[in-house]
């Protein structure tokens, strides 16, 4: 019998990981928002900045979600339903988003969460500021 250990984003990381990207983010960036999730797309920590508008709170969650449920980040997923000729309708699932910004968390290979971040105003600086944020995860 083989033993399949499985790892999950811990609090304290997604706490971690957040507050990294916060950090990165500069006045130019606006008010964002940050969402983690576990390897299964459920919440673990969120954090915006004041003045952060609903919809980006929202946008960072299903950033974060699509990351952690696709297994890739949001802008490779991206590029690959649009060269397999597809659309996110295709997997019947509202939380879904092609949007920049989602980051997936991975130990040794494994999917452990995602990170969405939103409000930027440019989807590759949201990119960016997630990818601040995961490499708090070791």
């Amino acid at each position: 019998m083989t033993n399949r250990s499985k790892l999950s984003v811990g609090f304290e990381n997604a706490r971690s990981a957040a507050s990294a990207t916060l950090a990165a983010a500069t006045a130019a960036d606006g008010a964002i928002a940050v969402a983690v999730v576990d390897e299964n797309g459920d919440p673990m920590f969120m954090a915006r900045m004041d003045g952060t508008p609903a919809a980006d709170v929202q946008l960072a969650m299903r950033k974060a979600y699509t990351s952690a449920f696709i297994g890739r980040d949001t802008s490779f997923y991206h590029g690959q339903i649009t060269k397999d000729g597809r659309t996110i309708a295709d997997w019947a699932d509202p939380m879904i988003t092609s949007q920049h910004g989602g980051i997936t968390l991975k130990v040794s290979g494994q999917v452990i969460g995602g990170i969405g971040v939103s409000g930027s105003g440019d989807e590759d600086r949201d990119e960016q500021l997630g990818k601040a944020g995961a490499s708090t995860i070791a």
